[in-house]
């Protein structure tokens, strides 16, 4: 075979020598392939706090957060309004008659047939990042149970001379608005207990109840702040946050019983999966698992009583961690709108 003229090779080496820095700079300049698009639950429990009283405080944190989102107030009667069989209804999707939770005095044991959303998700998608952040203590022995259970499980420390509880739930909040920052987790359930407290010490009519829904508002507040932080930060991160309590209070204090202040419950849903400015009269705390789990790419368990309320508006234009539209926004078929009550400052 007849070789190639060794001028011609030469030539053609210096040729492509040449050529090698525009070609580096062409790879430089492509780019860099997006981060995949992930969902974050953010659940807030708030003890005790019946949502006509936010209202009548208004506490700002909670009204924004209604307003750029979907509000659920209805009744869950005749479900016991106790924080226990509540809290367990919360972590399950599924009522008090199936997990048999019916008072505080709570084990790991109905979790083995009604496994809380962290096992549900751990179970599924292992490499999942779950926590819980709770006043509560009790709320531990549920986020512990069964296997896999949440990956990280904290209940704040007491704190000395705190009578309201208003220090313990700052130390909550902080704790989880670091874990916000730092650790990003795909879902994070907390708690806040100062209401529940001012309503056995003083009743759900008193101006005490009102000065700690206030409180806890301003701790709702940090939460959220590090949640939008995070999203603008992170913006292939789509946050959404659920607020919902575990049951109300008698004007003069106490719960327990069927009446409309005890079985007052509302279930605030703010973030990409949510249209802004909606209220209804079905969403409440049964629903927040289903929720959570449908976010995150797993199947619905057949046990559950809820449903998930995610996705009423899958063609709205991506916002990050915030709802669209305004306190009286457009309208998905089949579910009522009606004014929020939003602070002057508030738009």
């Amino acid at each position: 075979m007849e070789l190639p003229n060794r001028t011609v090779l030469n030539s053609l080496a210096i040729t492509l020598f040449a050529a090698l820095p525009a070609l580096a700079g062409v790879a430089a300049a492509a780019p860099a392939t997006a981060d995949a698009t992930v969902n974050k639950v953010v659940v807030i429990g708030l003890d005790g706090t019946m949502y006509k009283k936010v209202q009548e405080a208004k506490a700002p944190n909670l009204l924004k957060l209604a307003s750029e989102g979907t509000l659920g107030q209805t009744s869950i009667a005749p479900h016991t309004t106790i924080s226990g069989p509540s809290w367990a209804t919360v972590l399950t999707g599924v009522w008090d008659t199936k997990h048999g939770i019916y008072d505080n005095n709570v084990t790991t044991a109905p979790f083995a047939k009604y496994p809380t959303v962290f096992t549900q998700l751990e179970k599924a998608k292992p490499n999942l990042k779950t926590e819980s952040i709770a006043t509560w203590h009790t709320i531990g022995i549920m986020a512990g149970s069964g296997d896999p259970h949440a990956d990280v499980n904290i209940g704040t420390p007491d704190q000395p001379d705190d009578p309201t509880e208003a220090k313990i739930d700052a130390v909550t909040a902080d704790t989880s608005a670091a874990a916000i920052a730092n650790d990003a987790p795909d879902f994070l359930f907390t708690h806040l207990d100062q209401v529940d407290e001012a309503g056995h010490g003083h009743g759900g009519a008193s101006p005490e109840y009102l000065d700690a829904v206030k409180r806890v508002d301003a701790e709702v507040g940090k939460i959220v702040a590090a949640v939008d932080a995070r999203a603008k930060s992170h913006p292939n991160e789509k946050w959404n946050i659920l607020v919902t309590c575990d049951h109300g209070h008698k004007p003069g204090g106490g719960h327990g019983g069927q009446s409309a202040d005890e079985t007052a419950n509302f279930l605030i849903a703010r973030g990409p999966a949510f249209q802004a400015g909606v209220t209804n009269s079905t969403n409440s705390l049964v629903d927040i698992t289903p929720t959570a789990v449908a976010l995150l790419g797993v199947q619905p368990s057949p046990d559950f009583d809820g449903k998930s309320i995610a996705g009423s508006n899958p063609t709205r234009p991506d916002t990050g961690s915030f709802g669209s539209g305004s306190a009286n926004g457009s309208i998905s078929e089949g579910i009522e709108s009606e004014p929020l009550e939003i602070p002057a400052d508030q738009n």
